[in-house]
């Protein structure tokens, strides 16, 4: 009975001190609440495929500008 005190007293800290699971807190990437225009979507992408002003890598020789060009 002497042991009881002790032991209730060590079971109460080993309770309040024991290591809790961590939520994971989101990217701020993830976190977003702002919803999609769906219209200025489709209309980004309408302008990009109707434009000519793209060029595949391989046309691109000329813009070469990384370490060891020249």
């Amino acid at each position: 009975m002497r042991y009881l005190l002790p032991v209730a007293i060590a079971v109460a800290l080993l309770v309040f001190f024991w290591p809790k699971p961590r939520r994971a807190t989101p990217a701020p990437e993830d976190d977003v609440t702002t919803p999609i225009d769906r219209e200025e979507l489709e209309q980004a992408e309408r302008e990009l495929r109707e434009s000519r002003g793209g060029r595949s890598l391989d046309e691109a020789e000329e813009d070469d500008w990384g370490p060891g060009a020249g």
